[in-house]
């Protein structure tokens, strides 16, 4: 892993996030690229520099935020890393993610406050956009983060054979920031099964699709969600590692995703690996 993408927009809740991304960097000598991206009213880079004195505020933002990716950018060369930055001028067409392929992004590292209301979730934030879009794995970081370590992970999955890529995904990962992957199956009422079929499916599973040997961890629960923060309760994770299957933002609203739910239900980092096209 080599760089990591830290959007930002300079609240409390990105700070959370610059910082967990930091961390992740100090430990594995990535670069860190900061990108904020700031509202303009036109399409600024058309601008003369006499045109863009016609609005002020605009000028004023650009400039403001200039300073403060400078600050993050020397913040991380006095520790020793790589660092630069990337200002967007949006007018409404921008999109974060697809700076993900053009920069050659490994991991992608941003805030949430987590609690999304009916046009917040109809319309999509950026961070849910990037969770449905990505194709790289997404950190998603709080506010409250209670975790500046990343040791240990919750990895919760169905065994299914369509989520083995992002496994791979997702043990690479783990092997590179040095983190123990937990293994866990959450069997509800709906989807209910015995342990010695979950036991035989997933330790097929593993075999095909990892490199070590797990130990398979299996919870009772009526929801995966309340299954997973249990787990990650009693086991003291880190953090929470789900596959999502990326679905459009319309559809997100009539099957909410698990990773979105947990999202807003925990402050634990969460970290997204998008199931891989068809």
């Amino acid at each position: 892993m080599k760089k990591i993408l830290v959007p930002t927009d300079f609240s409390t809740c990105a700070t959370a996030a610059e910082d967990f991304a930091f961390m992740l960097a100090k430990k594995i000598q990535a670069e860190l690229i900061y990108i904020h991206v700031v509202i303009t009213p036109v399409d600024w880079i058309k601008l003369t520099k006499d045109q863009e004195n016609f609005f002020p505020e605009t000028k004023a933002a650009i400039a403001k935020a200039k300073d403060k990716l400078n600050d993050l950018v020397d913040e991380a060369e006095k520790a020793g890393l790589s660092a630069r930055k990337i200002l967007v001028y949006n007018d409404g067409n921008e999109k974060i993610h697809k700076y993900v392929a053009s920069e050659h992004i490994d991991l992608v590292v941003m805030g949430s406050h987590g609690q999304y209301g009916f046009r917040d979730h109809i319309l999509g934030s950026n961070t849910y956009s990037m969770l449905r879009r990505s194709d790289v794995p997404v950190f998603v970081i709080k506010e409250n983060n209670p975790k500046m370590k990343l040791e240990s992970l919750v990895f919760a999955t169905n065994f299914k054979e369509d989520t083995g890529e992002s496994f791979k995904t997702v043990e690479k990962l783990s092997e590179e920031l040095g983190v123990k992957l937990k293994v866990l199956f959450v069997n509800t009422p709906t989807y209910f099964m015995e342990t010695n079929d979950i036991l035989s499916i997933g330790k097929s599973y593993l075999k095909e699709f990892g490199n070590y040997s797990y130990d398979i961890h299996i919870i009772d629960a009526f929801k995966e969600e309340r299954g997973i923060l249990q787990f990650a309760e009693k086991s003291k994770a880190d953090g929470i590692a789900l596959v999502t299957s990326g679905k459009s933002d319309l559809m997100q609203y009539f099957s909410p995703s698990v990773t979105e739910n947990l999202i807003a239900m925990t402050d634990l980092p969460v970290i997204s690996i998008r199931k891989p096209k068809k």
